[in-house]
């Protein structure tokens, strides 16, 4: 691989690695926030934060193989450093976001399959029903009689 094509690889495994993890974890902040969930947090943070950098690195290596040849075809063409980027953009910009749109969709699979992982089984700290332990006590009927307007 040429040198510049491995300095776009790891500055754009980084970035897909910090906008994988920035997003998905606000997704399932969200999601986990929504369903009121029990979670083990560190746990998911640690698996999802693997799964991010693995993707992103994935990502940007899989865009990178399949964009090679249009890109190198450009880069050969490209006379100065300014149209050497310019060519890595937009020859390779179908292929590189493609793969970052099935990276993201591996991730939140991804998530989802950390997230039942980490599920915890003790009882949630916030409880929107009380719960009912037997029967409703019966309310007296008043003795006074039943006014007409209340």
């Amino acid at each position: 691989m040429d040198a510049q094509i491995t300095s776009f690889l790891i500055v754009l495994s980084i970035l897909w690695f910090l906008v994988y993890w920035i997003l998905g974890g606000v997704f399932f902040a969200v999601i986990t926030i929504a369903r009121l969930g029990r979670l083990r947090k560190v746990r998911f943070s640690c698996l999802f934060s693997v799964l991010a950098f693995f993707t992103g690195v994935g990502a940007a290596f899989v865009g990178i193989k399949q964009s090679e040849d249009a890109v190198s075809e450009c880069l050969a063409m490209a006379g100065n450093n300014a149209e050497k980027v310019t060519a890595v953009f937009g020859c390779g910009f179908a292929t590189i976001l493609g793969a970052f749109l099935a990276g993201a969709l591996i991730l939140t699979i991804g998530g989802f399959i950390i997230m039942s992982l980490s599920k915890a089984k003790t009882k949630p700290w916030i409880v929107l029903e009380p719960e009912v332990d037997g029967p409703e006590p019966k309310q007296e009927e008043p003795t006074h009689p039943k006014s007409k307007f209340f």
